[in-house]
């Protein structure tokens, strides 16, 4: 069971596993372009590991990059982000996990961050659509002055506060009996719908916008 099968959709997860659904060629290019980006950052030297593997107890997950000093950092790559929504979704328990499984591997956790990147570049002003520019510290359009509120470089690095040790194994430990009970029985997991269904390979058969008898 893989650390993203707990934190996104358990029912997306059983299907992914049973009865995995074939993607139109286009859908492909959004993981295509997710691996070469974390490719990009991979290597470990004196200072931190990449791609570092984590396990305990059939939970895998790997952490894009953890420094030496204990500090996690997970990549993201979006696009039209807003600073003031981050992070989203399951991003933070995702990084959590990883924690979890680093301090079980017996390596101390200082610090958990996520970096984010846009792959659209960095905010525009909507009058002159052109990117913002840092001018003592605040963003603003080159061309007009104007102050641009929510805006960003193109990069938005965010401090993620640490779980309770019981409270990150509460969560795994529910999750996973959850999925482990589904895949034995053969019975998927309740639904989960939210917005990420429109991005789901299984829709059609999940169906989520219907209710089950």
């Amino acid at each position: 069971i893989h650390v993203t099968d707990l934190t996104g959709c358990l029912r997306k997860a059983w299907y992914e596993k049973v009865s995995p659904q074939p993607e139109y060629i286009h859908e492909t290019l959004a993981r295509w372009l997710g691996v070469n980006f974390h490719q990009s950052v991979e290597g470990s030297d004196e200072v931190l590991d990449s791609e570092l593997p984590l396990e305990d107890e059939g939970l895998v997950g790997t952490a894009d990059i953890v420094y030496k000093d204990g500090r996690i950092v997970d990549l993201k790559q979006s696009r039209w982000i807003f600073p003031s929504k981050l992070p989203y979704g399951s991003h933070a328990t995702q990084v959590n996990i990883y924690a979890h499984l680093l301090r079980k591997m017996g390596r101390e956790v200082t610090k958990l961050q996520v970096q984010y990147v846009d792959a659209s570049g960095p905010t525009k002003c909507r009058k002159c659509k052109v990117p913002v520019r840092a001018d003592d510290g605040i963003l603003k359009c080159p061309n007009c002055g104007n102050i641009i509120a929510n805006a960003h470089l193109g990069a938005v690095l965010v401090d993620i506060p640490i779980w309770e040790e019981a409270d990150v194994e509460a969560y795994i430990s529910e999750r996973k009996e959850n999925l482990r009970g589904a895949l034995e029985l053969g019975l998927p997991p309740e639904k989960e719908p939210g917005y990420l269904c429109g991005y789901c390979s299984s829709a059609g058969v999940c169906r989520p916008g219907e209710y089950e008898d």
